[in-house]
């Protein structure tokens, strides 16, 4: 059994057929887990999908240390422990002084005890709860809304779009406003703001339910709890960007809920990189989630004989 770079083309494949995901993803390095000379298995690495996670881990400094374990994917029948085998000789030949950031999908019933294998760190779950299906059931990503939006392809109205929202640390927010409620109930805010209590109750949630009020909704906020400008800076920047919500309508697409995903982080590189990631991540480091793993199904059988490099 031997770890060995691939290139872009032997992971179409494994990724489009043999991948839950049936979609292709950003690669910058490919390696393949080869049985006796047979390709059995496909894990990639490649840039964040945003720019925004990048800077949420351990700052701006840092974001372009950030790769993402995207893909990984092996035959049925595989003996035991050759995911973290195939993972940490994978992560063997990443250049050095890197983050990599991977998440298990839920939805998939992952828990991540790859990662955990692999002395990853956990750090929560993402805030991404829902995904579009386009009329025929497919799945369409959330970043191809960005490919309408540039030159406002589909001429939809200009809406205003929080600056680094990501960067926000969303539990002094919502701390600021319980502090600041001053005995207001949620459902007097109803009235007031003519929205319904179920938005308004996310505003003021210490967990993973919290949300971030508009910034039509953070000016109406101050006109009656009357606070301050402390936050003003970061929660009234904004920029003008066609809106996302009429983009989703043209193309029929609709919205469905979904889990989380499980966030999990490794740092590779010197004692001193590790160190100072350690000291700059903006993120909890939790207890690793428990619970039963279940393995999809997946009949394709990809090509498995790659000539190794």
């Amino acid at each position: 059994m031997k770890v060995l770079p691939i290139d872009y083309q032997d992971t179409k494949e494994w990724l489009l057929y043999k991948h839950y995901a049936k979609r292709m993803c950003s690669i910058k390095y490919a390696f393949g887990l080869f049985v006796d000379g047979m390709l059995n298995g496909v894990v990639t690495f490649g840039m964040p999908p945003s720019s925004n996670l990048a800077e949420s881990i351990c700052g701006k400094e840092y974001k372009d240390y950030v790769l993402e374990l995207n893909r990984l994917v092996v035959n049925d029948g595989m003996p035991k422990n050759t995911l973290s085998f195939f993972v940490s000789n994978a992560i063997k030949m990443i250049p050095n002084n890197t983050i990599i950031v991977s998440f298990a999908d839920a939805n998939m019933n992952h828990n991540g005890y790859i990662y955990q294998a692999t002395n990853f760190i956990y750090t929560g779950i993402s805030s991404n709860t829902s995904k579009l299906i386009d009329k025929f059931g497919e799945e369409f990503h959330f970043r191809n809304i960005g490919h309408y939006q540039k030159n406002n392809k589909l001429n939809v109205a200009l809406v205003k779009r929080r600056l680094n929202e990501d960067l926000i640390d969303k539990k002094e927010i919502a701390n600021y406003l319980r502090e600041n409620k001053k005995g207001y109930k949620n459902t007097e805010l109803e009235k007031e703001l003519n929205i319904p209590k179920t938005t308004i109750e996310h505003w003021f949630r210490l967990d993973n339910g919290f949300s971030f009020p508009t910034i039509e909704h953070w000016l109406k906020l101050k006109e009656i709890l009357k606070f301050d400008n402390t936050h003003d800076e970061k929660m009234m920047s904004f920029e003008l960007v066609p809106d996302s919500n009429e983009i989703i309508e043209k193309l029929q697409l609709k919205k469905v809920d979904i889990k989380p995903k499980h966030r999990y982080l490794f740092f590779k590189g010197s004692k001193t990189f590790k160190k100072k990631c350690k000291k700059n991540l903006r993120l909890d480091v939790l207890e690793y989630p428990k619970g039963e793993n279940k393995r999809y199904k997946c009949e394709y059988n990809p090509n498995i004989q790659l000539k190794i490099l």
